[in-house]
């Protein structure tokens, strides 16, 4: 596609400006973002969150998901820029779509996300939109990435017991499982390195290969989390993303256990004054039935050694 042709395709849209070459949204958007693990309730804390006034919930859509996993990777530092640039151009030719959308608008006040003022102005294209909320689990791996890609962006880091989440993610969805590790073709597998007719994931340590292999998908599963915990850690304890004020920490077992009052410390961090009616009802259908799941499905054995290779990790956040 020439370059004459890709502004021809962004013209479409109102809000782009052809001779600069960039969307200009035509009020200040604040950005805000959801992240944790897979399987740590960052699903259900967003389907809360679309209940948020003038606002839009979006999961995965925004960025490629095999970003996270390049970015880790030594990068010239224009393609690093490159990255970093086309996330939040992508974030406003979302919202610009969306704005134009009537059935968008309707399907949301159909589940209680917006008010019927909300709704009336969505329908004749009048509804602006003043926080997206942005989720991809996977960007745990790079959390440093969105950050500084998202000017200002407020960020989220839900985690949970990393042996519950391998639970979610090994019993429910077969992640890393052998069959999955023989292509590049899965979200925790799109960089790997070729070991025997296997492929390791790059967040596996050189020389552990053996290791991994012999685990089973439940360990390794935990071996996943343990990495984006300990990344988000890193990265987010520092001195200077605390003192930005940025970012919450915030565990899933306290929301689950008390949804209106760790709801309204996460709308609050958002930018919101306070939680309104269907926000309330949204995250009262919080459950405590998944805290300790995987004592039901997995032996003693199997247990222990998920603890032994992420003990650190369970330590720092107080699991163990």
């Amino acid at each position: 596609m020439t370059s004459e042709s890709i502004v021809k395709k962004f013209e479409n849209y109102s809000n782009f400006n052809p001779v600069k070459n960039e969307f200009k949204y035509p009020f200040d958007v604040r950005y805000n973002v959801v992240l944790g693990c897979p399987r740590s309730g960052t699903t259900f804390l967003m389907n809360s969150l679309k209940a948020l006034p003038y606002s839009e919930c979006v999961s995965g859509r925004l960025s490629p998901i095999a970003i996270p996993h390049i970015v880790n990777f030594s990068l010239p530092s224009n393609i690093y820029q490159c990255l970093f640039n086309s996330l939040e151009f992508s974030a406003q030719g979302f919202l610009s779509s969306v704005e134009k959308e009537r059935f968008i608008h309707i399907s949301k006040w159909l589940t209680n996300c917006i008010s019927t003022k909300e709704l009336i102005e969505g329908l004749f294209r009048k509804r602006k939109i003043e926080s997206l909320i942005y989720k991809e689990p996977f960007l745990s791996l790079a959390p440093e990435y969105v950050y500084n890609a998202l000017p200002n962006c407020r960020i989220i880091h839900i985690y949970r017991d990393g042996r519950d989440s391998a639970d979610s993610l090994s019993r429910t969805y077969k992640t890393l499982i052998d069959e999955n590790l023989m292509h590049l073709c899965t979200s925790p597998m799109f960089l790997a390195r070729k070991y025997d007719h296997r492929y390791i994931p790059w967040w596996v340590e050189e020389g552990r290969e053996e290791k991994f292999l012999a685990c089973t998908p439940y360990v390794r599963a935990i071996w996943m989390w343990k990495e984006m915990v300990r990344r988000c850690h890193d990265f987010f304890s520092r001195p200077d993303i605390v003192a930005s004020g940025r970012v919450m920490l915030l565990r899933y077992e306290d929301l689950v256990n008390e949804p209106l009052k760790y709801g309204e410390l996460v709308v609050k961090h958002f930018g919101f004054s306070s939680m309104n009616n269907r926000l309330r009802k949204k995250f009262k259908l919080a459950k405590t039935s998944s805290i300790a799941i995987h004592q039901k499905y997995h032996d003693s054995q199997e247990i222990k050694l998920a603890e032994k290779i992420a003990k650190a990790e369970l330590e720092l956040y107080g699991y163990l």
